[in-house]
């Protein structure tokens, strides 16, 4: 507000049509000192200066005591259209320049500069390279595996528990199939040899897809049996239980699949993280509410699975790349029809 007063206040600057014009001459050149009206402080002439060598105009703006003028040099043989131009181009400098220096004092100017290279160097702090000694005493961004078997446990369970119609063939092939790859990616990563982590991502990305393509086709056989009737239907402690298993399987597939594509994956986000990331958490918007070096593990993006499904859209985390909205708007849709679907078809049987 005390910068906005002030150039509200301050005069601008022009030529002083009151005062006499002012010439030495030369055999080469002519001098005119033409005088200036308004407030002509150290910040305007410098302002000027950088303008006239810019535009390359044979101009200075000098002032002695409480006077001030611009002093423009034309050659004495120039014909009278070249040293009119120079000199209303000299005259042109005095506005560029008055509206250069109103528009931000240069206290802000160096202020905003200071704030701006603060603000980069706590962004490159946040998301420095991470050394492994660091991951191994602090246990940032690690990952715990226990929940991840964890959680891929309770999918495998779920998908067993769910009707056999609930599958593309006997309910036992997606969860076999899904072990035979986790132990494949144990058993890659448990070797030393060139070119294991591609294939632990290669393994990696088949079982997250084969765990969203389960989820997308146990909602969308949920939801063609609430809309047609299904045998689950008749019954609301039966349908309760298919819902809620079939949204839960949802939250976990979609939080394994957060996990592994975001800033290229998990072992890329702690060695390695992007500059920009793709889901953009609390701690990573703000760095000054968490440790220094912060990074998401699982169980971060199984709370943002939990909470998309939920509030269907986003709630802390927010979705900057777009395969990232691309993933929460499905996993919102798919969360909305079998909520809504459930529950109202729930409270009619109960009626």
């Amino acid at each position: 507000m005390r910068h906005r007063a002030e150039h509200d206040q301050r005069e601008s600057t022009d030529i002083d049509l009151t005062a006499d014009i002012e010439m030495d001459s030369t055999k080469e050149h002519v001098t005119a000192r033409i005088p200036l009206a308004g407030r002509v402080t150290s910040e305007w002439l410098a302002c000027y200066q950088k303008l006239a060598g810019a535009a390359a105009v044979p101009a200075q703006a000098k002032t002695d005591t409480d006077r001030a003028w611009i002093v423009v040099t034309v050659p004495a043989g120039g014909s009278h259209r070249e040293i009119a131009g120079t000199l209303n181009a000299a005259l042109a400098l005095i506005a560029e320049s008055d509206t250069a220096v109103s528009r931000t004092p240069p206290t802000a100017q160096a202020e905003a500069s200071v704030r701006a290279w603060w603000d980069q160097r706590q962004r490159s702090g946040a998301r420095r390279p991470t050394r492994k000694t660091e991951v191994v005493r602090t246990g940032i961004g690690a990952d715990k595996r226990w929940l991840l078997a964890a959680a891929l446990a309770v999918a495998m369970a779920i998908v067993l528990l769910l009707p056999a119609r609930f599958s593309l063939g006997p309910n036992w092939i997606l969860p076999t199939i899904e072990a035979l790859l986790l132990a494949a990616i144990l058993v890659a990563d448990h070797t030393r040899y060139v070119g294991r982590f591609a294939v632990i991502w290669g393994l990696s990305i088949a079982m997250v897809l084969i765990l969203v393509a389960g989820a997308v086709f146990i909602t969308i056989r949920l939801v063609i049996d609430l809309v047609e009737g299904g045998p689950e239907t008749n019954s609301a402690a039966d349908l309760l239980g298919v819902g809620f298993g079939v949204w839960i399987y949802t939250i976990l597939a979609f939080a394994f699949l957060y996990w592994l594509l975001d800033g290229a994956g998990p072992a890329e986000r702690v060695w390695s993280p992007a500059a920009f990331p793709d889901l953009a958490f609390p701690e990573q918007l703000n760095p000054v509410i968490a440790p220094p070096g912060w990074r998401p593990d699982f169980a971060d993006y199984l709370y943002l699975g939990f909470t998309n499904a939920t509030a269907f859209s986003p709630t802390d985390v927010m979705p900057l790349a777009r395969w990232a909205k691309l993933a929460m708007a499905t996993q919102a849709t798919g969360s909305l029809a079998v909520l809504g679907l459930v529950i109202a078809r729930a409270v009619n049987i109960f009626k």
